[in-house]
């Protein structure tokens, strides 16, 4: 066989993309490029947040003031650099939030590579699910698990003493929860993913459904602050629902290319 003819027969869709035969040092350079984009993004936007810190904290304490009485509805510092460092750190969540469409974008594609070019079809619809989990995921639990979150302890609190909530603790838990619940939310993404490089199929996943549900509690239990069945069911019935969703669009990828998931 003449090299010309090694060299097609090396380029059908059963040969893994360009990142396998990329040297290291290729790779780390590409991965410095997409971070310094993705860094520089942040920073910008970090930028235009910082004068609207005060804005975004207002916004961000709503979820406390309705649970707390109206005696103690707001925050308090108790240091003279609370709210600077506050300031400071709501303005890198925002523009981290913010710039989720550019690092998402850029990390999809410092992946893509090392896809099946059958696969790389599939890098940009995924980048686009990334991007509305992470932002589904980050208004549920503002929206949703936090205020009720929130209720559970305040009214558990209350029964001891008299709430006096500060600037750097209440927002220490929210940024922890937005963004827990923001990276949670990639489930159905990822699993999809590790079912198109081969590792199962949908009906692998099919097959482990109850231990999926018994997981999904105990990750529901890690993640939400209270112990409160209420909260923690709140947060487990969606990762379980996004599970089925994953074995649906598996079923239905692989549906198309029964050769999906049995990479050798």
């Amino acid at each position: 066989m003449s090299e010309k003819t090694e060299s097609i027969a090396g380029s059908t869709d059963d040969t893994p993309g360009e990142m396998g035969a990329m040297p290291l040092t290729d790779h780390l350079r590409e991965l410095r490029n997409r971070l310094i984009y993705s860094l520089i993004v942040v920073a910008v936007l970090f930028i235009v947040a910082l004068p609207n810190a005060p804005a975004i904290i207002n916004f961000l304490k709503r979820p406390l003031q309705q649970a707390l009485p109206d005696y103690s509805a707001t925050l308090h510092f108790t240091g003279p650099m609370d709210v600077f460092i506050a300031t400071i750190k709501v303005s890198i969540l925002s523009a981290i939030v913010c710039s989720c469409p550019f690092w998402i974008y850029h990390l999809w594609r410092f992946i893509e590579p090392a896809l099946y070019p059958k696969e790389r079809k599939f890098v940009i619809p995924f980048a686009v699910a990334s991007i509305l989990l992470f932002v589904a995921g980050i208004s549920f639990c503002f929206f949703l698990i936090l205020p009720l979150a929130l209720e559970w302890l305040m009214g558990l609190g209350q029964q001891v003493g008299t709430p006096i909530i500060t600037v750097k603790d209440y927002l220490t838990v929210v940024f922890t929860m937005l963004l827990g619940f923001g990276v949670i939310f990639e489930a159905p993404v990822i699993l999809v993913l590790l079912g198109l490089v081969g590792l199962y199929n949908a009906q692998t996943l099919a097959s482990h459904r109850r231990m999926v549900i018994v997981g999904v509690f105990i990750v529901a239990a890690i993640v939400t602050p209270t112990p409160d069945p209420i909260t923690q069911t709140s947060m487990a019935v969606p990762l379980y629902l996004m599970y089925e969703m994953s074995i649906v669009i598996l079923r239905v990828i692989q549906g198309k290319n029964p050769n999906s998931g049995t990479h050798n």
